[in-house]
Formats: C-alpha cells, sequence, structure tokens
C-alpha cells in the first residue's frame, strides 16, 4: 500500500526537525510514518538523545504518536564498529589503482558517518576515494572533505 502524502510530509518535517538538533545524528535515525504515528528506528549513544528524538518528532505538527525503536550502542561497540569501518575503507583506498598515494587521506568515521579529507591529484581521484567508501557495508553517509589540486598553469 502506498503512503499517503501526510505521511510522506510527515516523515520528511521531523527529519528536518531532527537534522535542527546538533546534539542529535540523525543520519542514524531512520523516520517512517503510518496514519500520523512516527516510528523512529536506528541505534543512538544514550537515552538522553533517544529521549530527544522522540521528544522532537512529537513537536512536528500532525504527528499523533511515535514509536521509539531506537537502541542504546555502547560507546565500546560504537568505536569498534567505526574503528572496522575506518580499516576496512583504508584498504579500499590502497587496493584502488587509481589512487596515487593512499597515506595521503584521512578517514574517521563515528556511527557510520564518514569523513575523509586530503589533497586529491585530480578530480578523478576524489571521486576514487569516495566510491571506495561507498563501497563498504555499514557506511551511512561519507562526508567529502578532499580538496583537488589545482594545477598551476605556466610553471
Amino acid at each position: 500500500m502506498a503512503k499517503s502524502e501526510d505521511d510522506r510530509r510527515l516523515e520528511t518535517e521531523v527529519r528536518a526537525e531532527l537534522k535542527r538538533n546538533t546534539f542529535l545524528e540523525p543520519w542514524s535515525i531512520q523516520v517512517y510514518a503510518d496514519n500520523g504515528v512516527v516510528t523512529l528506528v536506528g541505534s543512538v549513544d544514550s537515552e538522553l538523545t533517544r529521549q530527544t528524538a522522540e521528544d522532537m518528532a512529537r513537536l512536528v505538527v500532525g504527528v499523533t504518536g511515535v514509536n521509539n525503536e531506537l537502541t542504546l550502542m555502547g560507546p565500546e561497540s560504537s568505536a569498534r564498529r567505526d574503528e572496522d569501518l575506518v580499516r576496512e575503507i583504508k584498504e579500499q583506498i590502497a587496493a584502488d589503482n587509481t589512487i596515487e598515494d593512499p597515506e595521503r587521506f584521512h578517514v574517521r568515521a563515528r556511527f557510520g558517518q564518514v569523513f575523509i579529507s586530503g589533497m586529491a591529484e585530480s578530480e578523478e581521484e576524489r571521486e576514487s576515494v569516495l566510491q571506495a567508501a561507498q563501497r563498504v557495508p555499514g557506511v551511512e553517509a561519507v562526508d567529502d572533505r578532499i580538496e583537488v589540486k589545482v594545477p598551476v598553469i605556466g610553471s
């Protein structure tokens, strides 16, 4: 059965509300609506974060109820998962023959959100690095902070 226009609007508005709070990490929370009842699914790092997400969802006009299915991810399991992501991404980057010097790129992760910085020799190399990260299972989103070298003309 197709979602109603109201449910799609509620999903969009709840996501926007969650993004407004810098305390939350909205990429780790999925939002679903059905007949005005919003369901929050995902993993968060604390009970306070879990409750804050629920409270913010209730603020959206038209929400008649909230099913809070957010689970608590302990800092140890979260850190271990993030370490695994970083290791796997670095392995993917190192295995890509189109990337000249993989050591130029720095990778960090937090709750599946990956941050990549460094200096690429070309736009193609930048794209290769980003694609390598996106291929790793468990990556929720990639924050591209890679700079591309600008060729010096006339040197």
